[in-house]
């Protein structure tokens, strides 16, 4: 199942993604969830700490990646 958010900012689009992705993980699935938004908060929205988060690395920034 893939599930994509869109809509206007500041209409809740991160805190359902975070949400649902808990719901599904909470349930035994396997969630990979991306945020694809240039301010990027969903990490701290699934509560992840400053330490883990801060380790992320945006995909735009994966050079080598996207040349793949």
């Amino acid at each position: 199942m893939k599930i994509a958010i869109s809509g206007k900012g500041g209409v809740g689009k991160t805190t359902l993604a975070a949400c649902l992705a808990k719901y599904y993980a909470n349930k035994g699935y396997k969630v990979i969830a991306v945020d694809a938004d240039p301010d990027a908060n969903l990490a701290s929205a699934l509560g992840l700490d400053y330490g883990i988060a801060s380790k992320i690395v945006p995909l735009a920034e994966m050079k080598d990646l996207i040349e793949e």
